[in-house]
């Protein structure tokens, strides 16, 4: 048996596994008829075989970029347990494994004991395992879910202006990842609160307290559990009359050191942002070894329920809105170093009707890239690449594509992808009633290949503008 491991950038985080218990001859390219594909611009359609010869196992190099292994190019070597290549100079790691297969990887791989601050912990790539991440049965979509935007962070104001804070995943039941929350730590509340307990208010409209806490995290009272994915979990807090939103890493990745350097790393480069259309980011701390990040709260109608409740938008209108989107990404992208959304889908799009009717971009989170790598998008939002844990600027362009498509047909992406005239990808010519002058800035956004695609937010602006000029 031959397992091959696709590894982060971070090179010791598994992103995903293939067994292969039978065959002779394993190939590696971005075409699809090989038995691995990866899809990166740098990564040739046939790259690299791995062949069991009269020896053992050995690994040829196919693709015009080369493969490399401990930064040396090679033409054909043996392979030895363990071992990482890399495809091009600048393109994924391989790791292969023989006669292990992929639950069996955490024994194969010991990474050490690292220190970051305070913390010093023992780690293994067990702890990256994708199913681990967290247990199906407590994924939840947030598809159908809207999210609220508010201006004034305190929740009294909010219910005092009718606005009710919505959950994006109603998960109340989920264990909370820190060990240090303290369960027994209630919020006294005041007489006036009495008259709302047993409500669905989250808040009394009097004082401003919340009503019922699940404890504390630090100095932060948690009111309710937000939403959690595979990598992390997301909670709406209280302190001092204020709401805040914290972020964290679950606990099936507090053993990695890694993760928890590029939490803090990317949290700490967020909260360097300022921009109208973005999330304020607040602070960073860690309580009982788990690093957090504060984030303002942001309410309004996510795009995509917009679009389930009221229905699709003229075409006008969708490009206004990717217009502002661009404005936002554009921002982000010429910041040091440049900050990648990851994650541009019509959900974490918000339509804020008190700022007439602009919208705001929300999911930028930490470890942006691994979240993408252990939690593939099946929607067709998300760039080739990304899948396999890089991302470019031009990885946030291309989720523009779908998500344009989406506010125009109401029908999500992946309905448009397809094996056609040029390979596995998506096709906006079979998009129904599309304007036939968007097709091609459609498929230049999607082209499988990075560097095919819209170079900069300005060209992309250019481009939609020309099409139907808009004062946005």
């Amino acid at each position: 048996m031959i397992t091959l491991t696709l590894l982060h950038p971070m090179q010791s985080i598994p992103v995903q596994s293939w067994n292969f218990e039978h065959e002779s001859v394993v190939r590696i390219g971005r075409s699809t008829d090989n038995h691995v594909i990866l899809y990166s611009a740098v990564v040739s359609r046939h790259h690299v075989e791995i062949r069991q010869a009269e020896t053992g196992w050995e690994i040829v190099n196919l693709g015009a970029n080369g493969t490399y292994l401990e930064g040396r190019r090679i033409t054909k070597v043996a392979v030895e347990d363990g071992v990482i290549i890399r495809l091009a100079r600048s393109g994924p790691n391989v790791q292969v494994h023989l006669g292990v297969k992929g639950g069996d990887l955490a024994a194969a791989t010991p990474l050490g004991e690292k220190t970051v601050g305070q913390r010093t912990r023992q780690t293994t790539a067990a702890a990256a395992n994708v199913e681990a991440s967290a247990p199906s049965s407590e994924l939840t979509s947030n598809a159908s879910q809207p999210k609220t935007d508010i201006g004034n962070s305190t929740a009294q104001s909010a219910e005092q202006r009718g606005t009710h804070v919505q959950t994006i995943v109603d998960v109340e039941s989920l264990v909370l990842p820190n060990s240090e929350l303290n369960s027994d730590d209630k919020l006294i509340l005041s007489d006036c609160c009495q008259r709302y307990v047993g409500t669905e208010r989250l808040f009394c409209l009097d004082c401003g307290k919340p009503l019922n806490t699940l404890g504390t995290i630090g100095t932060y009272h948690v009111v309710k559990v937000l939403e959690r994915d595979r990598l992390g979990i997301t909670q709406l807090v209280w302190q001092n009359g204020q709401t805040s939103m914290l972020r964290t890493l679950n606990p099936e990745w507090a053993s990695h050191t890694e993760a928890l350097e590029l939490f803090e790393q990317e949290a700490e480069q967020l909260l360097k942002v300022n921009h109208p259309m973005l999330p304020r980011f607040i602070d960073v701390f860690i309580a009982g070894g788990q690093p957090y990040l504060v984030m303002q709260p942001l309410y309004g109608q996510s795009l995509q329920q917009v679009v389930a409740t009221t229905g699709t938008v003229s075409l006008q209108q969708a490009i206004a809105w990717i217009l502002q989107a661009c404005h936002a990404l554009e921002y982000l992208h010429q910041q040091t170093p440049p900050i990648i959304h990851q994650d541009i889908r019509p959900e974490n799009f918000l339509r804020r009707a008190s700022v007439n009717s602009e919208i705001a971009l929300v999911g930028l989170y930490p470890c942006r890239s691994l979240k993408m790598a252990i939690q593939p998008d099946f929607a067709g939002y998300s760039a080739p690449e990304q899948q396999q844990g890089q991302a470019f600027a031009t990885s946030d362009l291309y989720a523009l594509a779908p998500t344009l498509v989406y506010l125009l047909t109401g029908k999500p992406p992946n309905t448009f992808y397809t094996q056609r005239e040029q390979g596995y990808r998506f096709y906006p010519e079979y998009v129904p009633g599309i304007d036939t002058e968007l097709i091609p800035i459609l498929r230049k956004l999607t082209n499988p290949a990075p560097d095919e695609r819209y170079a900069s937010v300005t060209e992309l602006v250019q481009a939609l503008q020309h099409l139907v000029p808009i004062g946005v």
